[in-house]
């Protein structure tokens, strides 16, 4: 892979990507074992690939994630303000400092409000957003990070981690999703980590992604009658039920059973609302997932527990 930096005139880093290539999970027969699920939801480790990640929260209240592999340590969104993110860190025995780098999806505050903290505690934090992300967020912050410009819908090289984004549905200037491949010791156990929140709809590109993944977090954000019967404003409710807005529990379990082949051994439902959605309902729901895939572990993410991480 060739990977060429650019810088623009408005000043900020260009990278140049290849497109997506058949991930070597693919390619290679997966290996048994291996994987283990820490005390508390939100957190896998696999110990004997060097690999771990972490969901430090996905809500409304803010979405923010970390995988560490052989020693690099990457964040999806920063959804938390400076002491709930350092706290949130601290339960993982990390360190703002600690963070390679952040990869944004889209400038909504619930997704990157705290990057000016953490860029103050790490300077040298390199941060990966889309140009169109990048000028919203910057319009809105004091310092100015180390940007990496990248395409939407192309993939790109990070110390060894090949980063898709994935275009996606959403109410902002132009939203993606993120899959990771993840490298190990051997090749032959290299993880894909995909992270799709904020859907309005579920495309047909989102769809592939989902077939790919080895780790999945997807969005389950409302349960349909519990948002019906909200005080939330008919405009509100619409905007949520759009094709930008944000995807149901029923859309979410009807894109799992539509696939016809899909490879993911881990399930995390997140980005639930607090007030229209319960974990109960999600719950009930992906039974008939597990129905039919019954190597699949699913974790629903408590929007009303702010510790959802641990160490594994």
């Amino acid at each position: 892979m060739i990977i060429l930096i650019t810088r623009g005139r408005d000043g900020m880093t260009g990278v140049r990507p290849t497109f997506p290539p058949t991930p070597t999970c693919l390619k290679r027969k997966r290996a048994n074992g291996g994987l283990k699920v820490g005390p508390r939801a939100g957190c896998i480790g696999l110990r004997r690939m060097s690999f771990a990640f972490h969901i430090l929260g996905t809500s409304s209240s803010g979405n923010c994630s970390v995988i560490e592999t052989n020693g690099v340590r990457l964040m999806l969104d920063v959804g938390f303000q400076g002491p709930r993110l350092e706290a949130a860190l601290a339960k993982l025995s990390l360190e703002a400092r600690a963070i390679d780098a952040v990869f944004i999806t889209h400038e909504h505050s619930d997704h990157c409000i705290g990057l000016a903290a953490l860029i103050r505690q790490n300077p040298a934090l390199k941060v990966f957003a889309n140009r169109e992300t990048a000028r919203r967020i910057q319009g809105a912050l004091k310092v100015r990070p180390d940007w990496q410009i990248f395409e939407t819908g192309t993939t790109f090289e990070f110390r060894g981690h090949q980063i898709t984004s994935i275009p996606i549905p959403h109410d902002a200037a132009d939203p993606v999703g993120f899959a990771v491949d993840c490298p190990a010791a051997d090749s032959a156990t290299a993880r894909r980590v995909t992270w799709l929140t904020d859907l309005g709809h579920a495309t047909e590109v989102i769809r592939y992604h989902v077939a790919l993944a080895d780790v999945l977090v997807l969005e389950a954000n409302y349960d349909d009658e519990m948002l019906d019967a909200s005080g939330r404003p008919q405009h509100l409710k619409q905007r949520i039920r759009g094709n930008f807005g944000h995807l149901s529990n029923l859309a979410a379990r009807d894109l799992l059973l539509g696939l016809r082949e899909w490879q993911a051994t881990e399930l995390y439902l997140g980005h639930l609302s607090k007030e229209c959605n319960r974990t109960t309902i999600v719950e009930a729901l992906m039974n008939e997932v597990r129905a039919h895939k019954t190597d699949l572990r699913v974790t629903v993410i408590d929007p009303l527990e702010d510790n959802p991480a641990s160490l594994s």
